[in-house]
């Protein structure tokens, strides 16, 4: 198996990833089960002609997680499914339609750090992607970036942080780190497309403190 398009996007790996990730626990802190819910898009591209990852750089005016990388997502409306308000959060925010988007399906709930809301990643292609599609908003949204699926199977790129004596996963890209439960959500995401010989992951390379990691502020 390769990293080309035909190959990680094709339906066999695509069903294969689906099949693995319903097989995955949810991972849930010590703090009672929470009852607000949010989702966020896992959002496939192919740029350059390569398969990639879409990420994004949260303002650094925003009141939570400000400068911090994310995926595009947010905190479901009433009655709305985590495939809709994943598909409107990356609307709101980076301006791709639910019409360009190809929804795989979900992966298993993530508590976020502080306990106080339950995630649920949402797996989608965006399809017939172009850079001059995107439309970020400014008011959310600093940098819109893809990082190349095998940029994140390099070993050398991969650290660790540690919080409440869990191990997270950490992922170098250019000036960028990718950490947290955006870090996790990567993971756990790769584990299921990718096979071993090419996720050949090494996240004891390097261990990070939180000083590391977290955004300067100016």
């Amino acid at each position: 198996m390769s990293f080309t398009p035909q190959k990680l996007l094709s339906n066999a790996v695509r069903e294969k990833c689906l099949s693995t990730l319903k097989e995955l626990p949810s991972y849930f802190g010590k703090d009672p089960k929470p009852s607000l819910h949010a989702a966020v898009l896992v959002p496939l591209c192919v740029n350059n002609s390569e398969v990639c990852l879409l990420y994004t750089l949260r303002s650094s005016n925003l009141n939570s997680h400000s400068g911090q990388i994310s995926f595009p997502g947010g905190k479901l409306d009433n009655n709305e499914t985590v495939y809709e308000a994943a598909v409107r959060e990356t609307e709101e925010e980076i301006g791709i339609n639910c019409s360009e988007i190809d929804i795989w399906g979900k992966m298993p709930q993530v508590q976020g750090r502080e306990g106080a809301i339950l995630i649920t990643p949402v797996v989608g292609l965006i399809k017939d992607f172009d850079v001059k599609k995107l439309h970020r908003n400014p008011d959310e949204v600093e940098e819109i970036f893809t990082v190349p699926i095998s940029d994140l199977c390099d070993r050398n790129s991969h650290g660790n942080f540690e919080f409440n004596n869990f191990f997270l996963p950490v992922y170098l890209h250019k000036k960028h780190k990718i950490w947290g439960i955006t870090g996790l959500i990567t993971h756990m995401f790769l584990q299921s497309l990718l096979p071993e010989k090419l996720y050949d992951f090494n996240f004891y390379n390097k261990k990070y403190t939180l000083d590391e990691l977290m955004p300067s502020k100016l």
